[in-house]
C-alpha cells in the first residue's frame, strides 16, 4: 500500500504529511518522535488499512515548515498545531497515534479536548517530560543559550546517504533499515553535500518544562479509551514514573512487546495487532 504525499496548510504553518488507507475509515492522526518524521509509520500504517490515517511531519520536521526565526518549539505551539490540521482535514472527531514525543504531545491534546479524541494510542510515551518547579531557571538559561548557539551553527553534511545512515545508527537502537527509512526522509541535498531537513533549533532544550502535578492534570482528563504500547527494552521502560502516569488514564490497557524505543518501526505487524483490536473493541 503506498500512502499519498500531501500538504496541509494551516494558519501558523505548512505541515507535510502522507495519508494511508481507507477514507471512510476512522480518521487517526498519527505524531511521530523527536527528530523522526512521518515516515515512522511507513511500516505500521499498511497493517492498519481499515483506517484513514495521516501521519504528520511535525513543525521542524520531515518536509514541514521551520517556525519563523527568533522562535523556539515550545511544547505548546505542537498542541495548536495538531488542532489546526485537524480543524483543516474536517475532523471534528478522530483519534490520536502518537510515538514518543508524539505520545506526549497526544496525551496533552487528549487531556485538553476530550470530546474531540475517540480513541488514544500512545507507543513509548505518555504525557510530555516534567522538571521539578526548584529546576525552571536552570531549564531557562540553558534554553537561551542553547538558541544562542544554534543562530550560526552550520548544519553538518554529509557525502553519501550511507554515511548519514551509519551517524544515526551510532544515536539510536533502532534496526538498519528502520534508520533508512527515517533518514530518507529526512535529507536534502545542498552544495556541502546531503544535510539534515530538520530543524537545528529542535535540538535546543524547552525553555520551560511542566511540573508532574501538571502533567498528571492533563492525563486526569483524558477519556477516549487509551493503549500504552512500549517495549521492553525500550525507553519508557527507564522511566519510573510510566506506572503513576498510566494510572491517572481512567480507561486504559497496556502491552508490553518485545522491542526497543522504536518497536512499531522495526516490528511493526505486533504492534499494529494490539491496536487493530484496541480500536474495534467499542470501547
Amino acid at each position: 500500500m503506498q500512502p499519498e504525499e500531501f500538504y496541509i496548510q494551516t494558519p501558523f504553518l505548512r505541515f507535510a504529511a502522507k495519508r494511508w488507507g481507507n477514507s471512510s475509515g476512522l480518521p487517526v492522526l498519527a505524531l511521530h518522535g523527536w527528530l523522526d518524521n512521518a515516515a515512522s509509520f511507513d511500516g505500521l500504517a499498511p497493517c492498519l488499512p481499515d483506517l484513514h490515517l495521516v501521519a504528520l511531519d511535525m513543525a521542524g520536521h520531515g518536509h514541514s515548515g521551520h517556525r519563523p526565526p527568533g522562535m523556539k518549539y515550545h511544547y505548546m505551539d505542537y498542541i495548536d498545531d495538531v488542532m489546526a490540521v485537524a480543524d483543516v482535514l474536517g475532523w471534528e472527531r478522530f483519534a490520536l497515534l502518537g510515538h514518543s514525543l508524539g505520545a506526549g504531545i497526544s496525551s496533552v491534546v487528549a487531556g485538553s479536548f476530550p470530546e474531540r479524541v475517540t480513541h488514544l494510542v500512545l507507543l513509548e510515551g505518555i504525557g510530555p517530560m516534567s522538571r521539578e518547579a526548584d529546576n525552571v531557571g536552570q531549564s531557562l538559561s540553558r534554553s537561551v543559550q542553547q538558541m544562542k548557539r544554534f543562530l550560526n551553527k552550520r548544519t553538518l553534511a554529509y557525502p553519501d546517504f550511507e554515511t548519514a545512515v551509519e551517524a544515526r545508527v551510532k544515536v539510536g537502537d533502532m534496526d538498519t533499515d528502520s534508520v533508512q527509512i527515517l533518514v530518507r526522509r529526512n535529507l536534502v541535498e545542498t552544495e556541502e553535500g546531503l544535510a539534515w531537513r530538520s530543524d537545528p533549533r529542535l535540538k535546543a532544550g524547552s525553555p520551560l518544562y511542566m511540573t508532574e502535578e501538571q502533567v498528571l492534570g492533563f492525563l486526569k482528563g483524558i477519556t477516549a479509551p487509551t493503549l500504552l504500547v512500549t517495549g521492553d527494552k525500550g525507553l519508557n521502560q527507564r522511566m519510573l514514573r510510566l506506572q503513576a502516569r498510566a494510572a491517572c488514564v481512567e480507561n486504559i490497557q497496556q502491552h508490553m512487546l518485545p522491542g526497543g524505543h522504536h518497536l512499531h518501526l522495526d516490528d511493526p505487524e505486533p504492534v499494529a495487532k494490539i491496536i487493530s483490536d484496541h480500536l474495534s473493541s467499542g470501547n
